[in-house]
């Protein structure tokens, strides 16, 4: 075989190692897909709650909805934690693709640099999958809490 051919097939080589970190992007792109949509809920809630607390008088009623936006914030610092730490560990994903090219371009060694990006990655992805149940955990103990339904009529 001539080079050429050798050149194109381990440049098919590396595509074939480079296509696993991104079906990786593809999940985290639905996470924060995820991500996104219970930060909207949560913002929409907390714009809700404020409007109340602008026109209500009565101050058992303020409090309580003030507990309930301080729980909102809690949950959003959670996600937008999560959000971040999922944007980095993508970008890192990114960066391995990057660098498994690179290498076999350039002809270097790039494997520990490969690894380090690859492993960082994965420990960001932890984080936030971490963050993100905190989020549900907060979620969970203000609805048993009973804050979401208080203003609930059990009637209707």
């Amino acid at each position: 075989m001539n080079n050429e051919v050798i050149n194109i097939l381990t440049m098919a080589k590396v595509i074939q190692t480079a296509v696993a970190p991104v079906f990786l992007i593809t999940g985290i792109a639905a996470t924060l897909g995820v991500l996104s949509n219970r930060l909207a809920r949560i913002t929409d809630r907390a714009r809700q709650l404020e409007r109340r607390l602008k026109v209500s008088t009565d101050e058992d009623f303020n409090t309580s909805l003030a507990t309930e936006l301080r729980a909102l914030l809690k949950r959003s610092r959670c996600i937008h934690i999560a959000f971040s730490l999922s944007v980095l560990s993508a970008l890192l994903v990114c960066a391995v693709v990057m660098f498994l090219f690179l290498s076999h371009i350039q002809s270097i060694n790039l494997s520990v640099t490969i690894a380090c990006c690859f492993v960082a990655a994965m420990a960001l992805l932890i984080c936030a999958f971490i963050s993100l149940l905190g989020e549900v955990f907060l979620a969970t103990r203000s609805m048993r809490r009973g804050m979401i339904f208080a203003d609930i009529d059990i009637n209707d």
